[in-house]
């Protein structure tokens, strides 16, 4: 076996391995150069079309969210105003309940007073006519008997005793 080693190349193989590499540069670069750079180019516009699309929806978005907080914002206002309408109308009912609840209760006690005012000029008036009954009776009595000091005594007792009873009625 005997080998060759050569520290220089041999420059008819280097000129057609030169030439062989040219030819198959120029023949790939027509056939597959413009072909790849379409595709990537291709590509490139849609991946930016796919990022200017995401930030278009981003956008959107923001901009949205900022349209439901402002809603929400409005929402709770609105809200806030309805318990505090509703907060002043439930006291001005209550207001109106205890007026009206003062106003029957002094015209119950108005009535309860001229009821007993009636209750009491009938109850005097009833006494007024017992006394005059009793004077009546007492007179009949002492015109009945004659009187001294001790019999007198004895009478206004058994007046006193009898007062109330059937007895003193008839």
């Amino acid at each position: 076996m005997d080998f060759d080693i050569r520290v220089l190349p041999i420059s008819s193989s280097m000129i057609l391995q030169l030439v062989a590499t040219v030819i198959l540069f120029f023949i790939l670069k027509h056939f597959l150069h413009e072909p790849v750079s379409n595709y990537m180019k291709e590509r490139e516009n849609r991946i930016q079309s796919d990022i200017d699309g995401a930030k278009a929806l981003k956008e959107e978005a923001t901009e949205l969210k900022s349209e439901y907080e402002a809603k929400i914002s409005e929402a709770k206002a609105e809200g806030q105003e309805i318990i505090e309408s509703a907060r002043k109308r439930g006291e001005e009912i209550k207001e109106d309940i205890i007026d009206e609840a003062k106003v029957e209760a002094n015209g119950i006690v108005d009535r309860a007073r001229k009821e007993i005012e009636r209750e009491k000029e009938k109850a005097l008036d009833e006494i007024k006519l017992q006394a005059g009954d009793m004077a009546l009776l007492i007179a009949s009595k002492v015109i009945d008997e004659e009187l001294d000091i001790s019999l007198q005594q004895d009478l206004i007792n058994k007046f006193i005793d009898e007062v109330g009873t059937d007895k003193w009625q008839n």
